[in-house]
């Protein structure tokens, strides 16, 4: 599977916007598997679709074994601008 982590880091480093989606976050198997069919669908190489599977199903294993960790995403009072 792909460094996710690598791959952040050289999105912030070459200035290219990326979206995060954190393993607690109780919408992320969802928007994954969202993401997976429309890849698919759009014709996606197939290594690249495996590749998004095992993340998928790290996502699904990371929320199955810590289960008290899950939750809906809000943004904390230092993220929100005024």
């Amino acid at each position: 599977m792909k460094d996710q982590k690598a791959i952040l880091i050289k999105c912030i480093k070459n200035d290219v916007p990326a979206f995060v989606i954190a393993g607690h976050d109780l919408f992320a198997v969802p928007a994954l598997e969202a993401y997976y069919q429309i890849a698919k669908e759009n014709g996606a190489d197939t290594e690249f679709l495996k590749d998004m599977n095992l993340v998928v199903q790290e996502m699904k294993d990371f929320q199955k074994q810590e289960p008290d960790r899950i939750r809906i995403p809000k943004l904390k009072a230092f993220e929100i601008e005024k």
